[in-house]
């Protein structure tokens, strides 16, 4: 005849709260990841497998063109998501998705919102995917990478001479950034002075004569093709000193590990242009 002991019970309830905690902890099996930079980060952190969508111009890595889409920055599928029955979907904050995730939540799906929007929160981005993910330990490895990396970057360049930047988005018309956009913090950061930080939009529109008027050191170009004919103005400090750059957008505008190459070929330039202007005085 079996005896039920107290300490059985302890077994018992023991095993229960184990058993809760490896549910709780599963790794989810089928993702959403609802922006390019989510599903980016979702392959850096070893998890890409486990997608079944994403959304338009969800291009990078390779593997990622090979997702079915289900919307853009201006329409997600709802409908689409229930049919996937995701056990996860990630939700960027920002644009048309920032009452998505109630919806979602509503119909009982697990969501993640994405919520970083200032270049140091970058680091905790991937530390809090990655429990997300269950993907803890390299979450905080790069976590640790990123930190180590915007440390290395800052101490070399944000106390070097001030360069007075534009930093151009588009041509048509002409676009650029402010210091309400996280791009700025990596502007100052390699020790650059935005000539757009005070306008009070994220994404200002400004005139050419405005930027004439300013005439920054540099000009930063980021975007896919490059057809501003600031060639047309010699008398420009960065024509005349040949310090018009250009960066590859998908690395620079995205919240993500390749933002780090971005941001470092963004220091060098700048550090370029202090080098010929210390070489001119």
């Amino acid at each position: 005849m079996f005896i039920y002991k107290p300490q059985h019970l302890i077994r018992l309830c023991t095993g229960l709260l184990l058993l809760v905690a490896t549910i709780g902890h599963a790794k989810p099996q089928r993702i959403i990841a609802l922006a390019p930079h989510l599903t980016e980060q979702v392959y850096s952190l070893g998890a890409g497998e486990r997608l079944v969508a994403t959304v338009d111009y969800a291009d990078y890595p390779e593997a990622a063109k090979q997702l079915p889409r289900i919307g853009n920055y201006r329409y997600i599928s709802i409908e689409s998501i229930i049919t996937l029955k995701p056990d996860l979907v990630l939700v960027w904050q920002q644009g048309n998705q920032r009452h998505l995730a109630e919806q979602l939540r509503a119909l009982g799906i697990k969501v993640y919102v994405s919520k970083g929007q200032r270049l140091d929160e970058l680091a905790e981005q991937f530390a809090k995917l990655g429990q997300a993910l269950g993907e803890d330990e390299r979450g905080q490895a790069l976590s640790q990478k990123v930190k180590q990396k915007l440390h290395q970057l800052r101490q070399r360049y944000q106390q070097q001479a001030k360069v007075s930047v534009f930093y151009q988005m588009w041509h048509q018309p002409l676009r650029s950034i402010s210091a309400k956009s996280w791009l700025n913090d990596g502007i100052e950061l390699c020790g650059g002075e935005n000539i757009m930080a005070e306008a009070p939009a994220p994404y200002p529109v400004p005139s050419e004569e405005w930027v004439l008027a300013a005439d920054p050191q540099a000009i930063v170009v980021v975007q896919w093709e490059f057809t501003h004919p600031w060639q047309n103005w010699p008398q420009l400090q960065a024509v005349k000193h040949h310090t018009i750059y250009s960066l590859d957008p998908d690395k620079a505008h995205r919240f993500t590990l390749r933002y780090l190459e971005s941001l470092t070929a963004l220091c060098q330039a700048l550090d370029d242009t202090r080098k010929k202007n210390h070489s001119e005085n």
